[in-house]
Formats: structure tokens, sequence, C-alpha cells
């Protein structure tokens, strides 16, 4: 039996243990080798889109019927005889099990196989990665994610939302190993015989790959425009925005030094917020265990609040559990509610730990304090009032 038996269930499926159908670790390009491996196509020698985007090359292009655009194209490595990749450019193809060309962004795009993201040299495009690892993949893939018509500029200036927009527009996956090839080279004559030995098998499942960013290509992106610089200057900004009773120039002073021994995100955030907590006297932002008492919550906002604690009508603690901690369902809720009456906001700033990190800020910054902690890529956000 062929590798692939005509028009089988998923015979248009791409992923990173089986093209088409197509199990084996090795393709013969040939238009008989390709024939016999993809039976329910129609193969004809053309040009197809090369490697390197915008140009054209001599290959394969396999039809579903005769008159549609190719449902695939097949590109050859070199004289080697062998395929060097199998390129999908319409939504005929399902790649990964759930994404066609021309309809998937790339805000919905995750792949558990991610290797890389990055942008095309001029900043035009977007560039994934994926299955590049010893992973157990027969193959690797490169999608490629344009911006819409209505899109324009350099998309390394552009916001993460505007990345998020952007469309798959061809979807390349890499095969024919040359560890797997059972020769160095093969010709036509040899790559039928080697074809018609072979049968159908299952796909072997994927071992665990890389999976960098949790599978989301937003999240390396937005990883690789991290600027420490950027980030000092969002929260030096921040120190002269935040509501808090430490001297602000020496919350400033002490972000700098905390940048000058550290510039990773999450350990600047941590350093920040522990800043001053040997003292609760004086305080920027603050912490609290996931389980502290709900009368150190209090403490803290009035320290926080200084000479303005009078201002803010803070719940009563009568008002809660006598057993209650923090953690409680809707004790932030009542105290979020209570600053808010005053024209204040209690932050919340994201972080791997239990301890939550907080500071408070005025109602009418919200907009600008959200914006600054773009550059940081350290997620915050105030605590609503329902």
């Amino acid at each position: 039996m062929w590798p692939f038996s005509a028009k089988t269930a998923g015979d248009l499926s791409l992923n990173y243990n089986e093209i088409a159908g197509y199990t084996l670790q090795w393709l013969p390009c040939s238009d008989r080798a390709l024939a016999l491996a993809f039976p329910h196509l129609t193969v004809k020698a053309e040009q197809i889109p090369a490697y390197h985007y915008g140009q054209m090359e001599d290959g394969f292009a396999l039809y579903g019927d005769d008159t549609g655009p190719p449902a695939l194209c097949v590109a050859a490595d070199g004289k080697t005889g062998y395929a060097f990749s199998i390129t999908a450019h319409n939504s005929q193809a399902l790649c990964l099990g759930h994404y066609r060309v021309g309809e998937t962004r790339l805000g919905d795009f995750r792949d558990d196989q991610l290797a890389e993201a990055a942008f095309w040299v001029d900043g035009s495009r977007i560039v994934v990665m994926g299955g590049l690892s010893d992973c157990g993949a027969l193959c690797g893939a490169r999608f490629i994610f344009e911006p819409t018509a209505d899109q324009t500029g350099d998309l390394t200036k552009a916001t993460a939302d505007a990345w998020r927009n952007c469309v798959m527009s061809e979807a390349r996956f890499l095969i024919s190993g040359r560890r797997f090839r059972p020769a160095e080279t093969v010709n036509d004559a040899d790559a039928v015989k080697l074809m018609k030995k072979q049968k159908i098998h299952a796909p072997a499942p994927l071992s665990p790959g890389p999976n960098l960013g949790g599978g989301d290509p937003v999240a390396l992106l937005i990883r690789s425009q991290y600027n420490p610089t950027k980030a000092r200057n969002s929260y030096v900004k921040l120190a002269d925005m935040a509501v808090y009773n430490a001297d602000p120039e020496a919350v400033k002073t002490n972000i700098k030094a905390i940048f000058t021994g550290d510039d990773d995100p999450e350990g600047v955030a941590q350093s920040i917020a522990q800043m001053f907590n040997d003292d609760w006297r004086t305080v920027f932002w603050f912490t609290l265990d996931w389980k502290a008492d709900i009368g150190d919550l209090t403490a803290q906002i009035k320290t926080a609040l200084g000479g303005q604690d009078g201002e803010v009508v803070l719940p009563d603690l009568a008002e809660f559990p006598a057993n209650g901690s923090v953690g409680t369902p809707g004790v932030f809720q009542v105290f979020a509610n209570s600053l808010q009456a005053a024209g204040l906001d209690l932050w919340f700033v994201d972080n791997p730990s239990d301890t939550h990190f907080l500071f408070i800020a005025k109602t009418s910054d919200r907009k600008r304090i959200a914006k600054l902690f773009e550059p940081t890529q350290v997620k915050a956000s105030p605590f609503d009032a329902k």
C-alpha cells in the first residue's frame, strides 16, 4: 500500500507529525513520487512561491481540482531529489488542526511546539516558527502573518492589538530532514521504488515542544520588544503619579538602582514591590500575602495614603467575618469601592508569587498609568467598582 490512500480523512491536514496524511520523515520530489504519495491530488510541475518571500522557483503544485488554486506546493531541496517544504497558500489546507491561510489571525494562533516569533527584517510581516527542536516532530514549520489592508507602517512600532489582527498568508512545513533520508540523494526511478515499498501507518504522537510564551506568539513578540530603559522611565513616571507616602525622589533613585542590577521584567517588579517593605511606615507599592488579615489591608492603605487617609472612608472591619482574610471573596472589591468613592483606584500588579502587589493612584490617571505599564511587560489593572 502507498503511504496514503485516495481521499483519506484529513487528506489536507498539515501538522508536525503528518503532512496530508503522509507520515514518513522524508519525501522524494518528483512528479511520479508525489503522485504516489498523494494520489488524491493532481501534481503539476510549475513555478511556486519560494522560501525567500516574494520570489518564485521551480517546483510542484498539488491541486485538489482542475479549477481552483493549488492546495499545496512542494519545493525541492536543491538537487538532492528530496522535497524541502510543503506549503499552503490558501484556506484549503488545515494547519495544526485549527488554522487556515487567509483566515486565521495571529491573536487566535496557538502552538504547543512554538519555538520563535519575530518580525520580518523590514517590519512588514510577522514570522512564527515551530516544531524545530528535537521534540519527536517529523518536520518544522514557518507561518507568516501579514497586516490587513487597513494597516500600514512598520509592525515593530505598532501595538500588540495590531499584531493580533495580522492574518496568516503562508504555512510552510519544512520536511525531509537530512538525518532521516535513506540516502544522501535519490533519482526519480529510485524515488518511485522507495515510495512503492512504503505502507500506511498512523502518525506518532508529538512529544512536548518548547512551548515558548505559552504557545502564544504575541507573548514572544512583546518580550522581543522589551527595552529596559523605556521600562525604567515608565516606573519613574509612575512615581510621580501614584499616591503613596514615600519621598518621590527616593523612590526614583531606588528604581534606577534596581535597573542597574536587574532588568528582567518580573524581577524588577518584585524588587519595586519590596522596596520599602522593611519599614511599613514608608511605602510605594505595598505587598500582602494571599491569606493576610483584612486589617493588614486597612493598615497598608492608610500608610500609603499618608495625610490623605482622612479623605477616604475605609470599610469597618466589623463588616467582615471574624476569621476572614484578604482572600475572602469580595474583600478587595469593598475596599476598591471605598477608594473609588474618593477618586482613587486600587491597582493590582500581576506576578507569579502568592503575594499581592498593590498601589493606589487617582482614577483620573487610569488610562495614563495603563499606558505606562506597556513597556514594563508587567500586567497591572485597577480593581473596578461594581
